[in-house]
């Protein structure tokens, strides 16, 4: 199983079905004929960002395996965070210690793969015991891909967090620690119509709630997304797409979205890929106006054998995180990831966040921005010893014009060691 990168949204599961079934362009000597196109592929929607360190080893399957492997294990880490509360009104800093239980799941069948894991975390202070918890952190990763026929494919992935971290949205803003968990649930297909033709489609439910005391405020989101892709020639594809986004914020009006958008695709060698899209984000507030933003994405990405790099500007309406409410958001990011190398994982992922409020109508208002930076590492030093490590930096802004107020900075450093039993079911 490989798990390669994700760039343009929906664009790439489409690219991939279409990249895949160029024989149409390469007829036989002498006889005309068109080769059958390759399978389709497309793959699940989980950011490679978002996965937890315990369960960094599910972007690369166990080096020996059956049709189906269990791995338990257990990973103890030491932590040093330099702002606890994520606030610079109320900066502590402190040493924490952490038991991490985790189970992961490989199945491999010619016609579908699954990936899952699972793990908890307990977690002590050293200055500030009342913060420490049995139960301070979850994380459920689950990724599924179905060849039903050559031509069609089904993925499906989820991504379920239970944090006492405010910034639950993983890269995202924050306002402040608060004990909270999210949830996006994503199923999608992708149908090579032709030799040059296919289509992509995908849905997605988001739920993001905040417990207890805090300045969380909860949101549902339901998304929709559709393209259609039409390959010119083996390099470049043409992509027509829609999507549609409905955000319920429980303090803000709800809003409906409808994006159009078109797009090209360019292959410039056989491992680096372009692709550029935009349109109109048309956005209508609940008994508010109806307001019209530039919405588009536009990305380039290179493969190598020990994994990519890649490089993304998004523009979107969203949530902005705990901030709610509906938000015209940019974001420029990068990611590189090395997933091959014989015992090594590695992803390093800087990212710029913008958000501000669609309309001057909303009960509140959100400008905040906020900047990221994470550094995850896995080394498997022996066949069931890994050692892990992991950098996140936060620094965050709020605009004067903001409804909520916090500034934060924040720098977190954790090491540890994992040990797990992988179990073969042949």
């Amino acid at each position: 199983m490989t798990w390669p990168f994700r760039a343009g949204g929906v664009v790439v599961g489409l690219v991939a079905c279409l990249t895949a079934g160029t024989a149409w362009s390469q007829e036989t000597p002498g006889r005309g004929t068109q080769s059958p196109p390759e399978p389709a592929q497309t793959f699940p929607e989980v950011p490679i960002t978002a996965y937890p360190l315990e369960l960094l080893g599910l972007l690369a399957a166990p080096t020996q395996r059956g049709p189906l492997t269990l791995v338990p294990s257990i990973a103890v880490s030491e932590e040093y965070n330099d702002n606890v509360f994520q606030d610079n009104a109320n900066r502590q800093s402190d040493f924490i210690t952490g038991f991490s239980p985790a189970l992961t799941l490989f199945v491999n069948r010619p016609s579908y793969e699954i990936s899952a894991g699972y793990t908890l975390t307990s977690e002590i202070y050293a200055e500030d015991s009342s913060l420490s918890k049995a139960l301070s952190r979850q994380a459920f990763v689950g990724t599924a891909v179905f060849r039903l026929t050559p031509r069609l494919t089904l993925n499906v992935s989820e991504l379920f967090l239970n944090d006492r971290n405010g910034n639950i949205t993983a890269q995202g803003p924050t306002t402040g620690r608060q004990d909270s968990w999210s949830n996006t649930f994503s199923p999608g297909m992708s149908w090579q119509v032709t030799g040059r033709s296919g289509v992509s489609i995908s849905a997605s439910y988001s739920v993001l709630r905040f417990l207890g005391d805090g300045a969380g405020d909860d949101s549902d989101t339901y998304g929709f997304q559709s393209t259609y892709g039409y390959s010119f020639t083996p390099r470049l594809t043409g992509t027509l797409s829609y999507n549609f986004t409905y955000i319920d914020p429980q303090n803000e009006q709800s809003s409906i979205t409808h994006n159009p958008a078109i797009g090209l695709v360019y292959r410039f060698t056989p491992t680096l890929i372009g692709v550029v899209s935009g349109g109109p984000a048309i956005t209508t507030i609940q008994g508010g106006d109806t307001s019209i933003t530039p919405a588009g994405s536009v990305s380039l990405t290179q493969t190598f054998a020990w994994g990519s790099a890649s490089l993304q500007y998004t523009r979107a309406v969203g949530v902005a995180g705990g901030f709610g409410g509906t938000t015209d958001t940019q974001r420029a990011s990068g990611i590189l990831s090395v997933l091959a190398l014989r015992g090594l994982l590695l992803v390093f992922s800087p990212v710029y966040t913008k958000s501000e409020s669609v309309s001057s109508e909303q009960t509140g208002s959100v400008d905040v921005q906020t900047f990221t930076l994470n550094l995850s590492a896995m080394y498997q030093v022996a066949r069931y010893v890994s050692v892990f490590a992991g950098y996140a930096f936060l620094h965050q802004r709020t605009g004067g014009s903001s409804s909520q107020q916090i500034d934060a900075d924040q720098n977190r450093v954790r090491v540890g060691v994992q040990f797990g039993y992988p179990i073969n079911f042949d």
